[in-house]
C-alpha cells in the first residue's frame, strides 16, 4: 500500500509506462481501457483525483469501490481484481487502482462497432506504449500476449504460403529414425502426415508445416521465418565497435544452427595443455559443454514472435555474450533460472532438442553451465535482461594469479 510521500514521488515523476493520472469523472468506458492496458503491459498504477498536469483535484464520487469492482467483474474479459484504496492528501481524497501483472493475457472488452455499415460486437485489446494507452492492432503482438499466458503456443501456428515439400525431408527422415525410431521411408504419405502432425509439426487443418515444424526441419527457413538463424561475430578488442575478425550468418533449422554455432565457438575457444603427474588436461577459455548449454538455450527458449532480430553471438576478447530476443515470462526470475526452474516457452521444440541428447534435463541447462564455468575458473557467469532480449554474458577463464587469459 502507497504512503502519501509515494504518491507525491509518483506524482513528480509523471506518467509513464506504469503510472496513469485520472479524474475521477473519467468515462467507465475511458477507465476500462486503462486497466486492461496495464493487465496486458507489465502492471501499473492509476491514480484517481489526480488531472493530466499532476494536480491534485481530489475525487467527487463516493462509490469508486464499488464502481471499479463492477467494471472488473462486467466488462473487462477474462476478469482482473485489482487493489483499491484512498488515502487523504491535504484536504482531497486520491484515490489507488494497483493493477497487477495479468497472467491470463490477453485482457479485453467487448466493444460496438460499424463494419461494412453493420453493428457488430468484437473483441478489442489494449496495450500500454510509454505514457499512452492505446488498442492491439498488430497481430503478432497479440500472439506473443496469448504465448505469455500459455493460451497458446505461437510455435505451433501454420506457416503461411508453406506446405509439406518445404522440409528437408533426408533430413526429417534421418533424424526420426535415430532418435524416435520411426522410419518414415517404410510410410505412406499420409502415415508420414499424422505422425508429423500427432507431434505439432504439420497443422492438421491447413496441412502446412507449423513454425516448430520448419524451424526444426525445414530446408529454406529463413525464406518463411526470416527473425530465425544466429550472427556470429568475432571481435578483435573489447567493444562491439572494435575490428571485427570475422562475421558468420546461420540460417538453417535450429539443429544445423546449433552444430554450426559450436563448430565455429570451438575453433575460436583457446585452450592450454597442463600435464599433472603423468595426466594430461585440456583447459579451454570456456568450457564447451558450458557453452553448449547456453547455445541450445537461446534456441530453445526465444521468442519467434519478435520479427527482425536474430540470436546473437558476439566473441570477445574477455568474453561471449549470448543474445536471445524474448524477455523472462512472467513467473520466472533471473535468480530462478540459476537455480533450475524450467520454463516452456517453446515445449515441442524442446521436446525434440531433448530427444537429440541437446538438452538431459529440463530446467537444468543454466545451472549446469554455472557449475561447469566454476569448475573451468571463469568467473560467474552473468545473466542481463534489456527490453526485448535476454544476454548471457560468459567471461573467459581466470589464471592462477587472478587475471584472464
Amino acid at each position: 500500500m502507497l504512503k502519501e510521500r509515494d504518491i507525491l514521488e509518483l506524482i513528480k515523476n509523471g506518467e509513464n509506462s506504469y503510472i496513469e493520472f485520472k479524474e475521477d469523472t473519467v468515462s467507465n468506458k475511458r477507465l476500462t481501457r486503462e486497466m486492461i492496458a496495464f493487465s496486458n503491459h507489465r502492471g501499473g498504477i492509476i491514480l484517481l483525483g489526480v488531472d493530466d498536469n499532476g494536480n491534485i483535484v481530489g475525487m467527487t464520487r463516493d462509490d469508486n469501490n464499488d464502481r471499479i469492482f463492477n467494471l472488473c467483474t462486467d466488462l473487462i474479459m477474462p476478469r482482473i481484481n485489482p487493489s483499491y484504496y484512498e488515502i487523504v492528501i491535504g484536504n482531497k481524497r486520491v484515490g489507488i487502482i494497483e493493477i497487477e501483472n495479468g497472467y491470463n493475457k490477453p485482457y479485453f472488452i467487448e466493444e460496438r462497432v460499424t463494419i461494412d455499415g453493420k453493428r457488430q460486437t468484437v473483441k478489442v485489446f489494449y496495450n500500454r506504449y510509454g505514457a499512452q494507452t492505446k488498442e492491439i492492432t498488430d497481430r503478432d503482438e497479440l500472439q506473443r500476449l496469448f504465448q505469455s499466458s500459455k493460451n497458446i503456443h505461437y510455435e505451433i501456428i501454420p506457416v503461411s504460403n508453406s506446405r509439406f515439400d518445404d522440409f528437408e525431408r533426408g533430413f526429417l527422415e534421418q533424424y526420426f529414425e535415430k532418435f524416435r525410431k520411426i522410419d518414415l521411408r517404410r510410410k505412406s504419405f499420409d502415415e508420414v502426415e499424422n505422425v508429423l502432425s500427432n507431434l505439432d509439426l504439420i497443422d492438421r487443418e491447413t496441412k502446412s508445416p507449423t513454425i516448430a515444424g520448419l524451424l526444426l526441419f525445414g530446408e529454406n527457413v529463413s525464406s518463411f521465418l526470416p527473425q530465425a538463424g544466429v550472427r556470429v561475430i568475432h571481435v578483435s578488442g573489447r567493444e562491439k565497435s572494435d575490428e571485427k575478425v570475422n562475421h558468420k550468418v546461420f540460417e538453417s533449422g535450429i539443429l544445423r544452427n546449433i552444430e554450426n554455432t559450436m563448430n565455429y565457438l570451438y575453433i575460436a575457444n583457446r585452450h592450454e595443455m597442463v600435464i599433472n603427474g603423468v595426466r594430461r588436461k585440456d583447459l579451454y577459455d570456456y568450457p564447451l559443454d558450458a557453452l553448449r548449454e547456453i547455445v541450445v538455450n537461446a534456441f530453445a527458449h526465444r521468442d519467434y514472435t519478435i520479427m527482425g532480430s536474430k540470436i546473437y553471438v558476439w566473441i570477445f576478447d574477455d568474453r561471449i555474450e549470448i543474445t536471445s530476443p524474448g524477455r523472462i515470462p512472467n513467473t520466472i526470475t533471473k535468480e530462478g533460472m540459476k537455480l533450475g526452474i524450467a520454463y516452456h516457452r517453446n515445449p515441442v521444440i524442446m521436446k525434440f532438442l531433448y530427444d537429440a541428447g541437446l538438452v538431459e534435463q529440463l530446467g537444468q541447462g543454466i545451472p549446469r553451465a554455472i557449475k561447469l564455468l566454476e569448475e573451468n575458473g571463469n568467473p560467474e557467469m552473468e545473466i542481463e535482461e534489456f527490453q526485448d532480449q535476454l544476454t548471457f554474458v560468459i567471461y573467459k577463464r581466470m589464471t592462477d594469479n587472478g587475471g584472464q587469459r
